[in-house]
């Protein structure tokens, strides 16, 4: 049985998924990423490739191809990533060919949220027949992928759907990225904790993003107004992705999401409030404009899998 490994690297841990020749999952497995060299981050991938495998029931040598998702800016062409900081890769490092010497066969490298994409892209085709879209990611950070025309779309500098980092409150608090008011700085997952740790000082345990979700179902009124106001971020998010791209659908996905409706109805409300913006608004974003990646779902596993190169079988020898 030949193998394919799909990979989703992140600061604090791996995901690997095996699938067989006809791309059936097999098995998952997750390890702690070891960033505290380019070294030890090849040994905690190869980690959960093999940890995966095991699952599996199969062994190493019948993997023969791999496709690795990471954050930052990701030149899938060479391979290469650079200014992942979560991952301590500021400059440029070849990880596509370091993973390729360690695991022994092909890889192919893409960022991850743009891998995601792709991901959601088939995942949705196997009911709608769609050209473009885009993906929203959710999470500790806020990015978009596009596929537009079928094709993943990467951009001049391989920094294509960063929405994350516009400004959308020059007022407000300063970004990773070092500009103020980002996106992802208003609206993202630490962003909701720093929101709750304000609202609720004294809480004996931290609140989590989810918790903050929960109590605003519940009506707490506080929280409710957090998750209003983030929610009105994310749709904007929506918004600017249609306006500038005119995707077909905007799937959402990401840690934040896993809140499930209590993150869902809050944002369908924002999407339904800016269609009383005006007639445009109205038209550009219909009711079946976007969709919620699944729970289980992993877009970015399931991304990083169709990436793999497609291997060649090798001819036996003596024919």
């Amino acid at each position: 049985m030949r193998l394919r490994a799909g990979l989703d690297i992140g600061g604090t841990k791996t995901a690997a998924l095996i699938v067989d020749e006809i791309g059936r999952p097999l098995a998952e497995a997750v390890c702690p990423t070891d960033v505290s060299s380019p070294a030890h981050l090849v040994d905690s991938a190869v980690a959960a490739v093999d940890m995966a495998i095991t699952e599996a029931g199969a062994d190493r040598s019948q993997l023969v191809a791999a496709g690795v998702g990471v954050p930052g800016q990701v030149n899938a062409v060479q391979g290469l990533v650079r200014l992942a900081v979560n991952l301590n890769l500021n400059h440029p490092f070849p990880l596509a060919d370091a993973l390729r010497s360690a695991l022994g066969v092909p890889v192919a490298l893409e960022n991850d949220v743009r891998a995601a994409a792709w991901g959601a892209y088939h995942w949705l085709r196997h009911t709608e027949p769609i050209d473009s879209l885009a993906y929203l990611s959710i999470g500790t950070g806020i990015a978009a992928g596009l596929v537009l025309n079928g094709c993943l779309y990467r951009g001049a500098h391989d920094m294509a759907g960063e929405i994350g980092h516009i400004s959308v409150d020059p007022a407000g608090p300063r970004c990773n990225c070092g500009a103020y008011g980002c996106l992802e700085a208003m609206a993202a997952g630490p962003a909701i904790a720093a929101y709750a740790a304000e609202l609720f000082p004294d809480s004996r345990q931290p609140v989590t993003t989810r918790d903050v979700f929960r109590r605003a179902m519940q009506g707490d009124e506080p929280a409710r107004r957090v998750i209003e106001r983030v929610s009105y971020f994310y749709a904007r998010a929506v918004y600017l992705l249609v306006m500038t791209y005119d995707v077909e659908k905007v799937v959402i996905g990401g840690g934040v999401t896993g809140a499930g409706q209590a993150f869902e109805e809050p944002f369908l409300q924002a999407l339904a409030n800016l269609r009383t913006d005006s007639d445009l608004a109205a038209a550009m974003l219909p009711g079946d404009l976007t969709k919620l990646m699944p729970a289980g779902q992993n877009a970015g596993l399931m991304g990083a899998v169709l990436i793999a190169p497609v291997a060649v079988p090798e001819p036996s020898a003596g024919r």
